[in-house]
């Protein structure tokens, strides 16, 4: 059991892996017969970026990626078996990940709220159609 974090508390989180890789995200931890278990939401993994610029100097960067790039899934269970350490993230660290998720989501936001407009969509009908049908059930 992860006894070194508190549970069913809502956290930013930093795991680190057995396999090496380092995940962040939004997460509670729960324990489940005896075994803690993860919720991680929007799980994201840092990014390393170096470059050398012409005059021979190197330029150092991080960003983040999509900790599972061709899944739609919002949040994840990791096993603690699977995890070797948790640590809280860094104020810095929270501010750069919330501004990341949230440039996200405002691009899947503007993908999906597009809509091919036709010429026939909205349209109900002739307000003189209309008329006549209320005319004809008021009448009856």
């Amino acid at each position: 059991m992860i006894n070194y974090a508190k549970h069913d508390e809502d956290f930013h989180g930093v795991f680190k892996l057995l396999n090496g890789e380092e995940v962040l995200g939004r997460a509670l931890i729960t324990e489940d017969n005896g075994e803690s278990l993860v919720f991680i939401q929007d799980p994201v993994c840092t990014q390393i970026i170096t470059k050398e610029t012409e005059e021979g100097k190197t330029i150092r960067g991080i960003g983040f990626a999509k900790w599972m790039q061709f899944s739609d899934e919002e949040f994840y269970i990791i096993r603690e078996k699977d995890i070797v350490t948790v640590t809280t993230m860094s104020k810095e660290m929270t501010l750069l990940y919330e501004a990341f998720i949230c440039g996200e989501d405002i691009e899947e936001k503007k993908e999906k709220r597009k809509v091919n407009l036709e010429p026939s969509m909205g349209y109900l009908g002739k307000i003189d159609e209309a008329r006549k049908l209320f005319e004809r059930i008021y009448k009856s």
